[in-house]
């Protein structure tokens, strides 16, 4: 009897030690898994806030997968695990840039820019029930024109309800890059109807151009779209300007349209080498852009601000 009540302590005590020993471990996995907004390193950031969760989110690049963070203030972040891990008939084999996050008639869905050997780059629709994923392909295959290069397509709901993609037509392609919006089927499963030209990179009076290899020309990047009080859309897009620095455009369709005229402004929003921006609210109502900067590869930090909208176009508070 004596053995077996000291079997049963030595055993309480083992137990005991491999409790402790795991809540340690569980506690220095919660400190590395937390970063502080400026030291987290990602590109083309898109920020969603869900109310139900009380959680922003941002879903980034992950190395031909796609990465999750979650966040209850925005100044620090915790990983939250992969929310995209394709299968090996998905199309994407390559890039798996800028995935933006959006909800829409109540499911989720991650507009991100791929390629493959042999098929050009273009932006395919990811789908969700949960806001935390984890998500699948809505169709196998890009959404944006499948004989174009074309990047960085984002989700805009009109007034009416009618869902439209904005995209760029890569600069290595056209020169000029280009930016465009055509009409998306209601379930977001195709386009409708032709693409429609808005405007080239040289029609901002900032831009000036960059060289890769034997090409030489204007970038477009990242383009979103969000009305206005006034009902008029602002359009923030990216590019670099003459000396270089990759930042932040702005332009104005006054009427609303989606097609426009859409008018530039004469000066990038920044200048510390940042892009890729959108803009959101914060849980209590506050407007806030988000972009990564410097745009050095390595070097990239996710950047957020307090913005104002002032005579139809954004002004950062530094």
């Amino acid at each position: 009897m004596m053995k077996i009540s000291k079997l049963l302590c030595k055993s309480f005590a083992l137990l005991s030690l491999l409790l402790i020993a795991c809540s340690n471990t569980d506690d220095i996995q919660q400190k590395v898994t937390e970063i502080d907004a400026s030291q987290l390193k990602v590109r083309d950031p898109f920020i969603f806030y869900d109310a139900d969760t009380d959680y922003y989110y941002l879903h980034v690049n992950g190395t031909l997968k796609v990465k999750s963070y979650k966040s209850k203030d925005l100044l620090t972040w915790q990983e939250n695990g992969y929310s995209f891990l394709p299968s090996a008939g998905f199309w994407g084999k390559e890039d798996f840039w800028a995935p933006d996050f959006y909800k829409y008639e109540d499911k989720y869905y991650l507009f991100i820019t791929l390629s493959a050997p042999g098929v050009k780059r273009g932006t395919s629709v990811l789908v969700s029930d949960r806001v935390t994923g984890t998500f699948q392909p809505l169709v196998n295959n890009a959404v944006t024109p499948q004989e174009w290069t074309c990047l960085d397509g984002s989700l805009y709901v009109d007034s009416e309800g009618t869902p439209w993609i904005f995209y760029c037509r890569e600069w290595v392609e056209v020169g000029d890059g280009e930016i465009y919006v055509q009409q998306l089927k209601d379930d977001l499963t195709m386009t409708e109807g032709e693409p429609h030209l808005l405007f080239k990179a040289s029609e901002a009076p900032w831009v000036g151009p960059v060289t890769l290899g034997e090409n030489t020309g204007n970038v477009t990047d990242a383009p979103t779209v969000y009305r206005l009080e006034s009902g008029a859309l602002l359009m923030l897009w990216s590019s670099f300007t003459k000396d270089g620095k990759y930042c932040i455009g702005q332009a104005l369709s006054e009427s609303g349209n989606v097609q426009g005229p859409w008018v530039q402004m004469p000066e990038p929003l920044n200048n510390d080498d940042g892009g890729h921006a959108m803009l959101f609210k914060d849980k209590n109502g506050n407007l806030k852009i988000s972009y990564h900067s410097p745009n050095t590869t390595g070097l990239e930090r996710l950047t957020i601000k307090d913005v104002v909208i002032e005579n139809n176009k954004v002004r950062i508070i530094e």
